[in-house]
């Protein structure tokens, strides 16, 4: 399929979507019932997340996603911003949000796992890996044949990401690769990785660097969960004991590993605030609810949280709806870093309204509706101010090089 097969206005491609997913629905709609959703609210296993994690059963779910990844695939849906050579349709970033907008409310699975895969490590490889590398790759995570993990951070470089100890040696043709990953979403699941490793150790430490592509079944690769306080482990530490890696899987020239890096982090930031992170159509239906449900708009204590609340949702949707050529151009190289901090506040909002107005039984299951659903989201809401790059990295993002203000 062509993009012209396809409207571009927002509202009639999901329009057209709907009509498209119709064909292959028969398999995958659940009928509410998702990873981290169920139909009966105020049950043990009601839980809302912020972050999601896959539990107990979740080989089932992941051939699921992958399943559903295929046929989207093969119907042409499975990125609509991707470039058509890859089975895209080059369109914008808006569109990949329309398109997990209406998988959500039809209520089609969770596709979680494939995340960093579709959305991070994919658009690097488009932008900078050679051939085939790219195409076999690229193709494989587009059609859920892969999941992608992201190795970036280590435990003494997280947002001062230029810092990172990972060192890869060459050896002939193949380069060997030792050190420690950290914070790696969906590491556990991964098929491959992108790893940023120093390559130069005498070189500045952002020209040093360079991006391979890990497979993450190879020897020497261990990934160990990290249990958060939410209960789940969606995150991991990952170490990497003497990892060969063929020069053809490097990602980008020699010492270009922080290029690579930043096309990673753009599409991170945006994509995080689109219906692929945590402010589905069912978490709104949700909140939305329980503010009817317990009367809390006519409650004058609520009503400043709620106003809070419907801005910042209001805000961080209004600019995910923006197309590329809405941003000045000044602002436009760091959409990504404005719609993550967007994201990120109205995620605590809702998080505030609801644990404001379920007070204890946010946390305690006293048997009532919506009581310890939203438990997981409160908790998992802080993981949004880290993940893609901290808050503080992505005022200074926007301060230097969106408003173009000096460095402190």
């Amino acid at each position: 399929m062509t993009s012209t097969a396809v409207p571009t206005d927002l509202t009639a491609f999901g329009d057209h979507l709907r009509g498209r997913l119709s064909e292959i629905a028969a398999d995958f709609v659940t009928h509410g019932i998702a990873a981290g959703r169920v139909e009966s609210a105020g049950s043990a296993e009601d839980r809302i997340a912020a972050v999601e994690e896959l539990r107990a059963g979740h080989d089932d779910q992941v051939a699921t996603m992958r399943r559903l990844q295929a046929a989207l695939y093969d119907a042409g849906l499975a990125w609509p911003s991707g470039p058509v050579e890859f089975g895209g349709l080059g369109l914008g970033f808006g569109h990949d949000t329309v398109l997990d907008m209406v998988l959500d409310d039809l209520g089609f699975p969770s596709r979680e796992a494939l995340f960093v895969g579709l959305n991070i490590v994919a658009p690097a490889l488009v932008a900078h890996a050679p051939e085939p590398l790219r195409t076999e790759v690229v193709t494989g995570l587009y059609r859920g044949d892969l999941i992608g993990c992201q190795l970036f951070s280590e435990p003494g470089a997280g947002s001062d990401l230029a810092g990172v100890s990972t060192r890869a040696v060459r050896d002939g043709d193949h380069w060997v690769l030792t050190g420690q990953k950290v914070w790696t979403s969906m590491g556990h699941l991964a098929d491959v990785g992108e790893a940023l490793v120093r390559t130069d150790p005498d070189a500045p430490k952002h020209a040093g660097l360079t991006m391979f592509l890990v497979d993450m079944h190879a020897p020497g690769v261990s990934v160990r969960p990290i249990r958060q306080m939410t209960g789940g482990a969606a995150f991991n530490e990952v170490f990497l004991d003497g990892v060969r890696v063929p020069d053809t899987h490097r990602i980008g020239g020699l010492g270009e590993g922080w290029k690579v890096a930043a096309t990673s982090l753009g599409n991170e930031r945006g994509t995080m605030s689109g219906a692929a992170g945590p402010l589905t159509p069912y978490v709104m239906e949700r909140i939305v609810g329980l503010v009817r449900r317990l009367g809390a708009e006519a409650d004058p204590l609520h009503r400043p949280q709620i106003a809070r609340t419907v801005a910042a949702v209001t805000a961080m949707r209004a600019a995910a709806g923006l197309s590329p050529d809405s941003w000045s151009h000044r602002l436009e190289p760091v959409a990504g870093s404005v719609l993550k901090m967007l994201m990120a506040e109205a995620a605590d909002e809702i998080a505030r309204l609801a644990s404001s107005v379920l007070g204890d039984a946010a946390f305690i299951d006293n048997g009532d509706p919506d009581s310890f659903a939203w438990s997981e989201f409160v908790l998992g809401v802080p993981a949004l101010h880290l993940a893609g790059g901290t808050d503080e990295i992505q005022y200074n993002v926007i301060a230097q090089r969106g408003l173009g203000l000096p460095r402190p």
